[in-house]
Parts: structure tokens; sequence; C-alpha cells
């Protein structure tokens, strides 16, 4: 088969399969979450910030109240991020977010008031101190998502199917791993099959299947994240291409922040691709240009709405871990134990009939058994170091974050991490043979039968929190 009718095949398959599941009614809608398109209809508008409340947002009727509100429903409102701008007594402002910690709530019974504070950090304010207080509201996510939506966004506003978009985006992942995998390993000796298969376990046999399949702000960013990755991967291949090597990583970074620690396989591979001193500069130079000026525009806009230019608002979600956060951090190795347990050892349980997932999901190595492969993947491989240590490195922010990556069928934060082990196994043949097959049509039974409950009954898979499972007092 020609290499072009090979590649639309592989897109048209993973298009169909990803929109099926999906199902029409997520297709031609805006997902609830779409926050990727509310950012890129306020950058037209010439705004960083969202205009008025997000969408879902409502005020809690209190308790015994005789109120007309609206109730709150935890769907419609997710994830955004609110600065409030307080004016003083004396007529200054400042910028911030209430503080929730115990602590500070022990201040509060005493008539103050505790803040963070751009700029300034914890302070606090007296009785009457704050005259007025206004809120803004941002997309707290990386914005590289919002520029895909961007066209789409000009055209359709809002409104747009940004699923679908999705969709479109992932069944362009295995078409990219594809054409890499073919390219540097040729199609002799059974290969084409065994790269098919290949692409066929990041599709259909890991998380990327969920993801790929229902959109929303938190999965389109993964998917585009992953999508960058193997076309950074495969660009700086044997340094082959190092300017678009770091066109694509900058914008993986703009997806996935914490992509920038793969930086390690592309120097190895531009140093040992370079040998003599002059050609490493200029390969070096190639790469780092287009990464900082990415870097630049991401810490510009940073800054300009939180003025700090390493953050990008998470610190400022409105959502009910506040106080978690600002007690143990959003990074902290308390949580490190709670999320290998996710990731690697947690399991369903059968229930009614069928299998169900926390809201946790499920094992890596249940939803991506492929990834045994790595045992055998011997072949002479002078990339696996490099591999190996990137998606290492990669791995251990999700590890120390502080939450899991709810709600999923399968530990979603692999995805970040898996195209680089993918192709430490096909380049260095674990991908050959049956077993690696089986794994593939094992994990692909697991992932597809979550994907498609949950676009359609989330009840039938999901279970509360039985005794000793991550997180359970979250529910409580």
């Amino acid at each position: 088969m020609r290499e072009p009718i090979r590649l639309l095949a592989v897109f048209l398959v993973s298009l169909l399969v990803l929109c099926g599941l999906a199902g029409r009614d997520r297709l031609t809608r805006p997902s609830h979450d779409n926050h990727y398109s509310h950012l890129a209809a306020a950058w037209l508008d010439g705004r960083l910030e969202h205009e008025g409340k997000p969408p879902g947002w409502c005020t809690p009727a209190r308790a015994g109240a005789n109120s007309q509100t609206k109730p709150c429903r935890r769907h419609d409102f997710d994830d955004w991020a609110v600065v409030w701008t307080l004016e003083l007594r004396d007529g200054s402002t400042v910028r911030g977010y209430p503080c929730k910690t115990e602590a500070c709530q022990q201040v509060r019974k005493q008539g103050r008031e505790s803040w963070q504070v751009i700029g300034e950090g914890l302070r606090e304010f007296e009785r009457g101190e704050i005259r007025s207080r206004e809120d803004t509201w941002y997309v707290s996510f990386p914005p590289g998502p919002a520029l895909v939506m961007l066209p789409a966004v000009a055209i359709w506003g809002t409104a747009v199917w940004d699923v679908l978009i999705t969709c479109v985006f992932a069944a362009l992942i295995p078409v990219v791993l594809l054409r890499w995998f073919d390219r540097e390993r040729g199609l002799i000796e059974g290969r084409g099959r065994d790269h098919l298969w290949a692409v066929a376990a990041w599709t259909f046999a890991s998380p990327a299947v969920l993801l790929g399949a229902h959109g929303r702000v938190w999965f389109t960013a993964q998917v585009l994240g992953a999508l960058c990755t193997g076309l950074a991967l495969s660009a700086g291949w044997k340094g082959q291409r190092p300017a678009l090597a770091g066109l694509w990583f900058g914008l993986a970074i703009s997806c996935r922040p914490h992509l920038a620690l793969a930086l390690p396989f592309f120097v190895i591979e531009g140093w040992r691709a370079n040998p003599s001193a002059r050609t490493r500069v200029l390969a070096g130079s190639s790469f780092v240009a287009p990464l900082v000026a990415i870097g630049v525009v991401l810490m510009a806009m940073n800054y300009a709405r939180f003025g700090d230019v390493f953050e990008f608002g998470h610190r400022f979600l409105e959502i009910r871990w506040q106080q978690r956060m600002q007690e143990v951090g959003m990074f902290s190795t308390d949580y490190l134990a709670r999320n290998l347990q996710c990731a690697f050892t947690l399991l369903p349980v059968w229930q009614s009939g069928s299998p169900r997932v926390s809201l946790h999901g499920s094992s890596i190595l249940l939803g991506a058994p492929w990834l045994l492969a790595l045992a055998w993947s011997r072949d002479r491989l002078p990339q696996r170091a490099g591999l190996l240590i990137s998606a290492g490195l990669v791995a251990i922010p999700s590890l120390l974050y502080q939450n899991s990556g709810q709600i999923q069928v399968s530990y979603r934060f692999a995805l970040d991490w898996l195209p680089m082990l993918l192709a430490a196994i096909v380049f260095g043949g674990g991908a050959k043979g049956w077993a690696f097959r089986g794994l593939v049509v094992l994990g692909g039974l697991w992932q597809i039968y979550g994907a498609w409950l949950f676009a359609r009954e989330p009840a039938r898979l999901f279970v509360t929190e039985p005794r000793g499972w991550p997180f359970e007092r979250e529910l409580e």
C-alpha cells in the first residue's frame, strides 16, 4: 500500500472509531467544559480575561432561605480561575485570592480576612479595610489549544463543536507516529504490520481513546500536547530537523508545560547527531530559537494576567480542593503514594454483572498492558536512554500533583509520557510478534469499553469509592 493511502486509511479508521465512541450528541454541540473556545473568543475580543461570569456559574442558595437562585450543579461549573481586585480604605487596590487554610479560617472568626495577594504573599485585612471587591475570571489552562480553536471560534463563536475538533486532532496522532516509524525503520520483514499494531496500541489501547473521543478542556490539552510531542520527537530523531523539533516542542509545552522535562531527549540526540562543535552550535541555535520565542509569549501572558511569568493560574482555581492546595501545595510528595496507586495498582471491581472503576480509573498496566513489551525491547537503540530519561522526568510532576487526573478509565496523565515509551518499544524491537499484539487487544477491549460507557452510561462505569481506594475522603 502506498504511503499516502496507508496514512489516510489510518486517519479515517481512527477518526471513525473516535467519533463513534463520542456519539452524535457530543460531536454536534459544544462540550460542558469548552474553556479553550472561550479563551479563543476572549483573544478575538482583545482580552486575556473571560468576560463576566464563566459558563455554569451560579450563586449557591443559602440553606433555609426563600431564594429563587438556580441551584448549582458541580458539572455545570468546573476549573475556572478567579482573581479578586480589592479596593482598600486608603484608596489603593490589590489583586489576589482568599486564603482558605484552617489557620486563615480561624483568623476570619476573629474578624479579619486573610488573602494571598499577588506580588506580596499572605496579607491580613482588618474588618472594614476592604471597601469593595470585584472578581475577574480566567481560563487558567496553558493556552496552546486555544490557538488551534481560534479559526473555528472566529467563524462559529463559542458554539463551535470542540469535541469534534479534538477527535480530528486525536486521529492525526497515529498518522504522525506511523509516518515516523515507517520512515526510520522501513517496511521490510513485516515491520509495516508491526507499526500498524503500534499505532493501534496508542489509538485504541491507551488513555488516548477516552481523551480523543470526549474532548473537554483537560482532555483536549493532553491530546494536542501528545500530537505536538510526537511531531517534536519525529523531527528531533537523529537531530534531523532541529528547528522543527524546537517549534513542535515549544507548542507541546504551550499545551502541557511539564513536557519541558522531555528536553534531555533533544539535548542527547542533538549532541549525538552532531560530532563537531560548530554543527552542535548551529543545531542547538536552530532548536532553541522557536522554543525561546514561544516561551517568551507564554511568560508575557502569565505576567499580564497573574503578575508571575511562571503562573498559568491554577493557584486561583475556584475548586473545593483549594484548602488542600494551600495547606499542602499543588505539588507535594504527600500525594505520591496515592498517585502511584492510581497509576499502577488500582483495579476495577465486579459489580452488578459488569466491571466498574473508581473515579480515579484503573492501572495503566491494565489499560495499556503493551507497556510490558519494554522488557523485551532489546534491539540496539542509541536513543533508548534519552527516551526513558525524558519519559521518567515528564511523569514526575503528575505523580506529585494534587489530584489523580480523575474522572478517567485509566491513568490519563500517562498520555504525556507514552509517546516516548512507545518509541522505545518500536525502535527497540518490542512491537514484533503475537505477544505484543495480544496485549494491544486486551488493552483495547478495556479502553473502548470504558470510553463507550463514559459517554452513555457513566453510572454503569463508575462506582462510589470503596474503603481503601485513593482520595476517598474527598467524597465525604
